[in-house]
């Protein structure tokens, strides 16, 4: 496995939730995803893109709850494996496939689906461009809904720096109003935050997940064995989103990709001389 070389100190958060199997870390777990999926309403009818899937997750519990069409993409190979697997044993893959990609350089056709669902991986990334990448892939009037960590007040630079040491070089919750603006400078409309929600002292969000599922536990037994430092990583991170909760909060940034108005020969001559005299 991609990873089986690296120490855990060497590890990204990225890395280190791939080599753990996790599918829930982002704020809430499951079940703020179950909120958020009741919030938008998915219908049978919709081709949906999981973007940043993981272990396939979300994606295994729409196709089985709801019935549509999914694609997943991870960046992590050892994810996207993993998400295969889960979709053949709770016999859904006839209706999701899976494939390794960036969410910087979508491997679809523009105008390819009805919405596009995400959760914590755009904080750890360059915002916009990654909605400029979801607004081209989604046909109009098609959806994004992206569940993300927000900032409920500014952040000390020694605590942002404690962060990036826990999560990651670029790691960068913005405020509700922020992540608002950032999704309409990609071109979305109706742009609201729906289920905010202040963070909740409900432990390691990583080791909750790891207790739900017997095998990961199994797993984890043997990856402490191997790497005695994976613990403390483990609690270095939950101690820090612990003793700081209060600056966190999360919620499902939430928009809609207009449909492109055709111009009349009148407007179309207008817009070319105006572009001209700029």
């Amino acid at each position: 496995m991609v990873y089986e070389n690296k120490r855990v100190e060497e590890m990204n958060y990225f890395e280190l939730i791939a080599w753990l199997g996790i599918g829930s870390s982002h704020p809430g777990g499951f079940p703020a995803t179950k909120l958020n999926l009741d919030a938008i309403q998915v219908t049978p009818e919709e081709y949906v893109l999981d973007a940043g899937c993981g272990s396939g997750l979300t994606a295994c519990h729409l196709a089985k709850t709801v019935g549509c069409k999914i694609a997943g993409v991870d960046i992590s190979p050892q994810m996207i494996e993993k998400a295969r697997l889960r979709a053949e044993k709770e016999g859904v893959s006839h209706l999701v496939e899976f494939c390794v990609s960036d969410v910087y350089d979508l491997p679809f056709n523009d105008n390819h689906f009805d919405l596009v669902i995400a959760e914590s991986i755009t904080v750890f990334l360059d915002k916009v461009k990654v909605y400029l990448e979801f607004f081209r892939i989604l046909k109009p009037e098609g959806r994004v809904a992206d569940l993300e960590m927000a900032l409920l007040k500014e952040l000390p630079a020694n605590l942002r720096h404690q962060m990036e040491q826990c999560f990651g070089f670029g790691t960068n919750p913005l405020s509700f109003e922020e992540w608002h603006n950032a999704l309409e400078q990609a071109g979305f409309q109706d742009v609201e935050i729906k289920n905010t929600q202040a963070l909740k002292d409900n432990g390691n969000v990583v080791m909750n997940e790891l207790k739900k599922d017997w095998l990961l536990i199994k797993d984890l037994t043997t990856k402490i064995k191997r790497q005695p430092n994976l613990l403390p990583r483990l609690q270095k991170n939950a101690g820090f989103m612990k003793k700081n909760r209060s600056y966190f909060g999360f919620g499902l940034i939430y928009g809609r990709k207009p449909t492109l108005k055709k111009l009349g020969f009148k407007d179309w001559v207008w817009q070319v001389l105006f572009r001209r005299k700029a």
